[in-house]
């Protein structure tokens, strides 16, 4: 329950809403670049020495060690991954926050049959020196499917 409770601090200590907006845009951004630049596009939106924690994987800190685990599934053909964030917040020191949201994810199997996996995930990100914000921690678990909307 650690998630939970850094979570909630978070929320309790919400920054002004255009701050909310830009690491929600900051998000739409990333699934932008990584749509469009694939494994290079996804690795750009990590800070240094961000993190990424997926089901039944090993925790991966670096960028070198996030572009090898991301690296053969969005060269595979037909591959894409894509998401919307749900919400977000900031902190008010302006410097840390969270979105999160659910993901799609579409490849091929082995007889090349169209196949689609959901999934959830939480991305805590770090502002940096130039106002840009960079992903610190990306958290992602699989769904059975997307949450029903309306």
């Amino acid at each position: 329950m650690r998630r939970v409770g850094f979570l909630a601090v978070v929320l309790l200590l919400a920054a002004a809403p255009d701050e909310r907006e830009s690491i929600l845009q900051a998000d739409r951004d990333f699934d932008k670049a990584t749509a469009e630049r694939g494994v290079d596009g996804w690795v750009s939106f990590f800070d240094e020495n961000g993190m990424m924690f997926s089901d039944g994987r090993d925790i991966v800190k670096g960028r070198a060690a996030v572009r090898d685990l991301m690296a053969p599934g969005l060269a595979r053909p037909g591959h894409s991954l894509r998401w919307t964030p749900a919400g977000g917040e900031v902190a008010r020191s302006g410097d840390l926050g969270y979105t999160w949201g659910h993901a799609v994810r579409r490849t091929q199997d082995e007889q090349g049959k169209p196949a689609t996996r959901y999934s959830k995930h939480v991305t805590i990100w770090k502002k940096q020196a130039d106002g840009s914000w960079k992903v610190a921690v990306d958290i992602g678990t699989s769904s059975p499917r997307l949450p029903c909307s309306g």
